[in-house]
């Protein structure tokens, strides 16, 4: 393309970009926020008085962002790294250098349970609903239980209102795929009652990159969700919530048209209830009962084409499978006396699994010139299994002399793995001369059983608040993941080979220490933590056969970094801000060691942002910032196959404008990856990120 051509390509969000910068006014007032609560402790406290490593995506930040998916609100926290596999509208989360399979997701402190899966849990829910999100990170079993071995994003939907009858209607529009995605809200609060109903619906087409329009990258997405509760009184509130989210995804390479991913539907249904009372004696600040069923459902066609010289292979393989969940939890508060506080509990989840696996395959064989072998093959897997997780947990912050505050803790958790069927069934019909063959046979499908696991980890940090607004903490913590349904029972054939389930597998283990501190006041806001992770028993497949492999304890990591977000708020509304995360990861798969892992040195968001006050009815919110990752290198295999990103920087401009008397309409633009940087976020990634465009939200408050 001429260098003439590329400038009328970019016309409109490069002017746009320029609009940004200028339109932002120079002086104005620079407006208050309110304090940031998160409840990562288990209990609702001020960020400042947390004692472990927690980021949060705010509401106010999700209102004004034009993120489609929940992972796009994710994808600046400091260690972060979002994971797509070639699907933008599947993001899984990495946290410190993690797989997004030692991640829990959480929505409202429920997890989302993914028996079947060698990427992880996904984020089946949508921006419409969050009121913020929590990112823990580091170990945190002790508080949330096993798959938290990397940490926990916790995502807290929203509730009621302060009036009787209020709303709020968004509609956007996303350049990189020209889709849009709207959605309503009804919610209120009268006499006790409150409640919340929302819909919402994206449709956003295939991707475009600098390297062109990357195929079988569309998805959509629907969802409906309702909540309500009643105080009887300042003390005791009884409410539920109903939840169901569809997508409809699609993933495949730039590259390679002969080889996508359908997964349609992805979906997921859950009904929920809760009871809390507060303030029930001295000693006794709050009870909470909760108890939930959900259903996630999955229908996926993995289609693979392969062609050399004169033999064709033509490779379908179906998979529909459902995950079913039952769970209630008790938490209990106790004061005990002036310098203690506890937090006690218990836990119960059954997630069931209700699967079927088909691969048909089709081969022509060339044998002479003129004759040509045709061997056509199904195979049908059928897997039904369930997993059930017992835990108690206590954790105990005591008051210490000279500003000091002490946090410990320890769960014991109980988890036993039962596959009640497992079997596989094949049917082969070869034809060369003649009437075709046709044979039969029961191919492995792994195995039927059932074993206990029974893990206690201990968590125990030390907080210092001896001057005003600012936290120093020091912390060690445990984690651990038990194998799920798939690694120990299910026989997998994906990808161009086939994974062996080992009954045998042990629990992943982590240890982790931290120091960190945080300060607010007088316009500056610092957060830091400092960590070293060491863990083993990592679950690895190893080469056992031509293309077969088998899950195995064999690997470890060590891993060791920085995370950092601060911000100083300037005279005329401005504030300069960074997000940024060193880090250094060392994996042993038992056979080597390399530093070679996927995880770029450094990554993080620099920039200014303004916030403008033009009079009572007028706020102007602007920012300035680039995103940035340095080169991330990948060694794996036996073979020590090396891929490559090179560092990546973006440059992206918003500008908003908030009015009304209670500033319930907003109009947000922006521009992002202007100069069209071609990059991807992982290693060997499937397809490049967008290049530059535009996009634009709307929102009005009633």
């Amino acid at each position: 393309m001429s260098l003439l051509r590329r400038l009328n390509a970019q016309a409109l969000p490069l002017g746009l970009a320029g609009l940004l910068l200028w339109g932002a006014p120079a002086t104005a007032q620079t407006l208050e926020t309110e304090t940031v609560k998160v409840s990562a402790s288990r209990v609702e406290k001020e960020l400042l008085d947390v004692p472990m490593s927690v980021s949060v995506v705010t509401k106010e930040q999700i209102k004004e962002s034009t993120a489609t998916t929940v992972g796009g609100l994710l994808e600046d926290v400091p260690g972060v790294q979002v994971v797509n596999s070639g699907a933008q509208g599947l993001k899984r989360i990495s946290l410190r250098g993690e797989n997004p399979t030692r991640v829990l997701i959480l929505i409202d402190g429920q997890k989302i349970a993914e028996n079947k899966s060698m990427d992880g849990t996904p984020l089946l829910v949508d921006p419409a609903i969050i009121e913020r999100i929590e990112v823990i990170k580091g170990p945190a079993s002790v508080l949330y239980g096993s798959e938290a071995l990397g940490g926990v994003v916790n995502i807290i939907t929203k509730k009621g209102g302060t009036k009787p009858i209020q709303g709020q209607i968004t509609s956007s529009y996303n350049g990189s795929t020209k889709g849009f995605d709207e959605s309503l809200s009804i919610y209120g609060a009268y006499k006790g009652f409150k409640y919340r109903a929302t819909g919402f619906n994206t449709y956003q087409h295939n991707l475009s990159t600098p390297e062109g329009e990357a195929p079988h990258s569309k998805f959509k997405e629907q969802s409906g969700s309702a909540f309500l509760s009643y105080d009887f009184s300042d003390k005791f509130t009884l409410g539920g919530s109903y939840e169901q989210f569809y997508s409809d995804v699609m993933a495949g390479t730039t590259e390679d048209n002969s080889f996508y991913v359908d997964i349609s539907p992805w979906e997921r249904k859950k009904a929920a209830v809760f009871m809390e009372a507060r303030n029930l004696t001295s000693f006794l600040p709050k009870l909470r009962l909760d108890a939930f069923w959900q259903d996630t459902h999955k229908k996926m066609l993995n289609h693979v084409e392969a062609n050399s010289g004169t033999t064709s292979v033509l490779m379908n393989n179906y998979a529909d499978n459902t995950n079913e969940q039952w769970g209630a939890s008790m938490q209990s508060d106790w004061a005990l006396g002036e310098s203690n506080y506890l937090i006690a509990g218990y836990e119960f989840n059954r997630d069931g699994l209700d699967a079927d696996t088909n691969t048909y395959s089709n081969m022509s064989i060339p044998i002479t010139p003129f004759m040509t072998r045709k061997i056509n093959s199904l195979t049908h897997y059928k897997y039904e299994g369930y997993m059930d997780t017992h835990a108690v947990y206590g954790l105990m912050e005591t008051k210490l002399p000279w500003d000091f505050t002490l946090n410990y803790g320890v769960r014991q958790t109980w988890v036993r793995s039962t596959m009640n069927t497992a079997r596989g069934d094949k049917t082969t019909t070869s034809q060369m001369m003649g009437p075709p063959t046709t044979t039969y046979s029961n191919p492995s499908a792994g195995g039927e059983g059932s074993s206990w696991e029974s893990q206690p980890v201990f968590n125990l940090s030390l907080m210092w608040q001896g001057i005003d607004d600012m936290t120093l903490r020091a912390g060690f913590s445990q984690g651990f993941r038990v194998p799920n349904l798939q690694e120990k029972y299910i026989i997998s054939s994906m990808g161009g080979g086939t994974v062996e389930p080992n009954a045998s597998l042990k629990p992943e283990h982590s240890n982790n220490w931290e120091v960190g501190a945080r300060y607010a006041a007088h316009g500056l806001a610092l957060d830091a933590s400092l960590f070293y992770t060491v863990a083993t028993d990592y679950i690895a497949t190893e080469q056992t056969g031509n293309n077969i492999y088998r899950y195995r304890n064999v690997s470890s990591a060590k891993t060791h970094g920085m995370e950092l977000s601060g911000s100083y708020d300037l005279p005329f509304g401005f504030t300069p801000y960074v997000s940024a995360t060193w880090m250094k990861r060392q994996y042993d798969n038992g056979d080597y060691t390399t530093w070679k892992t996927g995880v770029p040195e450094w990554t993080g968001r620099a920039g200014v942002r303004s916030l403008h006050s033009v009079n009572d009815d007028v706020d102007i919110i602007g920012d300035v910032y680039a995103r940035f990752a340095s080169q991330t290198q990948t060694e794996s295999g036996s073979s020590r196959i090396e891929y490559k990103n090179d560092a990546w920087t973006t440059a992206n401009a918003m500008l908003g404008v908030k009015f009304g008397k209670e500033k319930q309409y907003m109009v947000v633009g922006e521009v992002l990856n202007i100069f069209n940087q071609k990059y991807s976020l992982e290693p060997n990634a499937a397809i490049y990120e967008p290049g530059v465009h535009a996009n634009i939200k709307v929102s009005v408050e009633f």
